[in-house]
Parts: structure tokens; sequence; C-alpha cells
């Protein structure tokens, strides 16, 4: 009997083979869309504050080192003159800049002003480093100078430190009312004779003595507001000197009212804290801190001889009743 070839027996050559024909394609419905663009929404709603964050928190942790490097090269400085705090402010001293060289009487804005203020005679004890003084857009616009003229380099370059100085009450200042004769042409004790501390024998709580703190100003070549300057004006001084209420950048008139800048002495809140008004300070014991500007009211954070949040001088000097 004749046996039947079983299908595995065929040769493969004569196998009939079954190809698929072209899958289709599934679209997209509408719903499954606008979920993916709300999650993809939703992705960045949570993605760009984290980032703005991240960055806020940069730039406060750059500033912070910079103030802390600051803080060391002022202390150094007095450590290296036995005890003598570096004036804010005064002229006739000498200033030098890029490894020894004397800043010249004929640089741009006047030598002998640009050496009055204390970055370029505090720049050798940072090696001449300015990124210590100068962090945020402070340090785009130094290095904008530093490809510039030299001279404006210099004068400029003096001006708008990111830190601001207490040179009413640490250090002196000769614009306000400092280095003044300790007697009066009759012999009688000058009232506004060595009311600041010129030596860190003189600082009490030096923990909480305000030496820099993050700075603005308006006095600017174009008039805007710049986030630097070497002067800080402090609450009080013969009498009250800020307003009753900080000014934000950007709450002033086309941000060039000068008002803004001076309403609380050049104090900068800058967006260190996220819109609640907290400023960088360095204190005299090289402390850095991120403080509320309404806690720096308190005078006996700027005046070692101040005993209370309103002490000021004209009363403590007995020039008012």
């Amino acid at each position: 009997m004749t046996e039947i070839a079983s299908s595995s027996t065929v040769p493969p050559a004569t196998r009939v083979i079954k190809r698929a024909g072209p899958r289709a394609v599934r679209a997209f419905s509408l719903v499954e869309l606008l979920v993916v663009v709300g999650l993809l929404g939703l992705i960045v709603a949570i993605a760009v504050p984290t980032y703005a964050k991240i960055r806020e928190y940069a730039a406060r942790s750059r500033e912070m080192a910079a103030a802390r490097s600051l803080a060391v090269a002022w202390t150094s400085y007095a450590t290296d003159q036995g005890g003598a705090i570096i004036p804010g402010f005064k002229p006739g001293l000498t200033a030098f800049y890029e490894e020894g060289t004397p800043i010249p009487p004929d640089a741009f804005g006047g030598g002998p002003t640009i050496a009055a203020r204390w970055p370029w005679r505090l720049a050798p004890y940072t090696d001449f480093n300015l990124q210590s003084m100068y962090v945020g857009e402070q340090a785009r616009r130094l290095s904008e100078l530093e490809n510039g003229d030299p001279s404006e380099y210099l004068y400029f370059g003096s001006l708008y430190p990111s830190f601001g100085m207490n040179t009413t009450f640490i250090g002196g200042d000769s614009e306000r009312s400092g280095f003044l004769p300790d007697t009066l042409p009759n012999g009688q004790p000058n009232p506004l004779g060595r009311f600041y501390a010129s030596r860190l024998s003189q600082l009490t709580r030096p923990a909480d003595l305000i030496v820099f703190a993050s700075a603005r100003t308006q006095a600017t070549p174009d008039g805007s507001m710049w986030q630097g300057y070497f002067r800080l004006e402090p609450p009080r001084f013969l009498d009250r000197q800020w307003a009753a209420e900080y000014v934000p950048d950007g709450d002033s008139v086309d941000d060039t009212d000068p008002l803004a800048a001076m309403s609380f002495g050049n104090l900068s809140a800058r967006v260190f804290g996220g819109g609640r008004d907290e400023a960088i300070t360095a204190t005299a014991d090289g402390s850095v801190k991120l403080e509320s500007v309404r806690t720096l009211e308190d005078m006996r954070r700027w005046a070692p001889g101040a005993d209370a949040w309103d002490w000021d001088l004209a009363s403590a000097s007995g020039l008012v009743p």
C-alpha cells in the first residue's frame, strides 16, 4: 500500500509561505493627544520654577562666597596694619594695581579720588582678583571695563563693587564727617571726633557689626540701577536716613528713580530671598549671612557705640537735646 507523504516531508522549495500584509498604523485619538500635551505642560510647569530656584541658589552661593573672601581680605589688611581698619573713603592715600603699579594721578576721574575709595586699596589683599568684589551682573561690567580704557577701568572699578562698605562707622569716611580733629578750635572736645571705629580693638559686638553688604545704586553712567556701589549709608546718622519702606528693584518709575536705591542707603536685596527682601551681609568677625533688610534697621548693627536700635550720633554726642 502506497504511503502518502506528510507535509513535513515536502521539500522546502515546494512549500507555500504566506506573508503578512503591511500592518495598519493606529493614529492617536484627540483625547490621547490632549493627555500627552497636558503631561508635557505639567513637566514644564514643574521644571521651570525648579530651574529658576537652582539658578537663584547658585547666584546666592557665589555671592556669599565672594563676600566671605572680601571679609577675609578686610581682616588681613587690618592684621597687616597692626589692627588698623582700612578707611572707607579718605583722600591723600595711595593705591596700587597690577603688581604694585601706583594708580596715576591723571587717571580717569582723578587718581586721588580713585585711591580715596577702599576697593583698590584692599585689592592687594585679594591678589588683585576683583572677582571677590565683583560678582553677578557686576562681574560682566568689570570684564567690559578690563577690555576697555585702562583709566576708566580704574575709576569705575573703584565705584561699583557688588558689596558696599559701612564706611561711616567702620574705618571712617571723610565725606561723612570722618577724620575730623578730636578737639574744636576753642579747645573743647569735638562731638564728631572719633565716633567711628578705626581699629579692630574698638569693635564691640563684632558678630553683629556690618562691614559689607550687597549694594546697588543709580549713580551710574546711564542712570539705570546697578547692583553694586562702594558705600552703604547707615539707617541713621545725625537723624534717620532710610525711608519707611525698602523699594525693590522695578517698583520705581522706569527703574531710575534715585529714591529706590537710596530707600535703604544703597542696600540691595537683589534676588537672593526670592522676593523676601533679603541682603547678604559680612560682619566684623568674618561671618556671612542672608538677612532681611528690615532687621538691618537696628543701629546696633552699624555703629560700635550704638546702644539702641534707633540710636543716632546727634543725640549721642549732645548735638541735640
